[in-house]
């Protein structure tokens, strides 16, 4: 009886907070945002007070970081990156004309490869036209939200303060001879999985930056396009600086075989000092997954999933893995 009662008490609150998100629903991604912030700047809270500030003031100077980038984001980056998608857009028939001297000497080519690859080009060119219109079309969406963002900065400074206050929140909900596994084990995977995301984040950014400034200095054309798209997807193991590589190569192939030549030299250099000086200073020994079954996780991620997989496939990997083993210790 007690059981049962023990079940219909959970059920109800699980309803009671399926319901709440339902008539909240609009806050619900402003909170979310707010809490990867929060999730995020821990680190640069307690660094700041560790110098001796207060919990609040670390938590002031933490989202003021974060506003100042997010400014710079919003006001600089964007607005560029946007120029340069629809200055590709446009320009996508003298791209696709000047790409196809290099496909096997297209001219010379039997006419139905010819037809294959004016079929491709034309595939290619729509896609691109659907994320330009995609892009234009979230860009209003998030535009009619930003007044609920703004209230983004004060949910995060709560959730930096009263870290402590929500964690009990959480903990109160779990049943009470649960509560210590469960802590144990979400202090283990904050500890890896946190760390991993911090550094792929920091590691990421970094990729982009050093892309901007090669790029910039070879003279190749969309160098903030062709920066960000690598910093993106770098987030993605091995697969990622392949997926980086291609629209550098291919833009590049546009100005000249000399520029694309010089560009895959920048991008191999690029590529060995993050794997062998970067990635292993921030990243440490990451999540200690062997390369094979990183792949297989990805193919996997990548293919129920798409870009989303690709992006989350490695983490939720971690989280089993982590799990896996404490259960493991516990149970033997």
């Amino acid at each position: 009886m007690a059981k049962g009662k023990v079940i219909l008490f959970y059920t109800s609150f699980a309803l009671f907070i399926i319901l709440i998100l339902i008539l909240i629903k609009d806050l619900i991604s402003p909170l979310l945002v707010s809490f990867i912030f929060a999730y995020i700047l821990t680190p640069l809270k307690r660094h700041f007070e560790g110098r001796g500030f207060s919990t609040k003031l670390s938590a002031i100077f933490s989202i003021i970081i974060i506003v100042v980038v997010f400014i710079l984001i919003f006001f600089i980056i964007i607005p560029s990156i946007i120029k340069e998608v629809f200055v590709i857009a446009s320009s996508i028939d003298i791209i696709e004309d000047s790409l196809k001297p290099y496909f096997l000497f297209y001219n010379k080519l039997p006419v139905y490869i010819k037809g294959n690859v004016d079929v491709i080009l034309v595939k290619l060119k729509s896609i691109l036209t659907a994320y330009i219109n995609k892009l234009f079309v979230n860009t209003i969406v998030v535009s009619k939200k930003m007044p609920l963002y703004f209230l983004t900065p004060i949910f995060t400074y709560y959730f930096l303060v009263d870290t402590a206050y929500f964690k009990q929140q959480i903990v109160n909900i779990i049943p009470y001879k649960f509560r210590h596994v469960v802590f144990e084990l979400t202090k283990e995977i904050d500890e890896i999985i946190g760390n991993y995301i911090r550094g792929q984040l920091i590691l990421s950014f970094i990729i982009a930056l050093f892309t901007f400034i090669g790029l910039f200095f070879l003279k190749i054309r969309f160098p903030l396009f062709i920066a960000v798209i690598n910093g993106f997807t770098n987030i993605i193991p091995y697969f990622g600086p392949v997926l980086g590589f291609v629209p550098a190569f291919i833009i590049a192939l546009t100005q000249s075989i000399n520029k694309a030549i010089v560009v895959s030299i920048f991008f191999f250099i690029l590529q060995e000092i993050e794997s062998s000086m970067v990635a292993p200073k921030i990243l440490g020994d990451s999540l200690g997954i062997h390369p094979v079954y990183v792949i297989i996780i990805l193919l996997v991620g990548g293919k129920f999933f798409g870009g989303a997989g690709l992006l989350l496939a490695v983490p939720i990997a971690g989280i089993i893995k982590v799990t896996y083993n404490y259960l493991m210790k516990k149970i033997f």
